[in-house]
């Protein structure tokens, strides 16, 4: 074998005793944020589910603020600041989530919900209206809500 031969047979297995892990790409900074803000926004599901709205505030406002275009950041930031308490913040961040995406179906859902909460029912009604066009089969966005107007109604007698 030749003497270059030889020097690239070298440099190709030096090569493939690198493991695949060290030669992957460094993740760039947006996609390190994006992984911090899943890791905040599984956090501050687990917390809903306990029912912690006010300590899952924070940790959304984190992903918002790193991904200001995550619209299921703004919809939960929404539930969580309402369920702890703050309408007028929770009421802003669901209309966010729908400036982002018309067809939020949750954020519907619990904009609805907070307009019941709040004294507004015929608002509640209107995106009723929206979800049954959205989803004329049913969805579970629409049946949540269809049930929270007929709490209300049945309150309200």
């Amino acid at each position: 074998m030749t003497r270059p031969a030889a020097a690239a047979l070298a440099a190709v297995l030096m090569l493939l005793a690198v493991p695949a892990q060290a030669m992957a790409p460094t993740p760039s900074t947006d996609e390190a944020g994006d992984k911090a803000g899943m890791s905040d926004y599984a956090k501050a599901e687990a917390l809903i589910d306990e029912e912690r709205y006010a300590e899952a505030v924070p940790l959304l406002q984190a992903v918002v603020k790193r991904q200001p275009k995550n619209a299921d950041g703004w919809s939960q930031l929404g539930f969580a600041s309402r369920k702890a308490g703050n309408w007028k913040d929770g009421e802003g961040y669901y209309a966010k989530a729908l400036a982002l995406d018309p067809n939020h179906q949750e954020a519907m859902e619990y904009l609805g919900e907070l307009y019941l909460e709040t004294g507004r029912p015929k608002e509640a009604q209107a995106l009723l209206a929206k979800l049954v066009k959205l989803c004329p089969d049913g969805c579970e966005a629409r049946s949540e809500l269809e049930e929270a107007i007929e709490t209300h109604a049945r309150k309200k007698k």
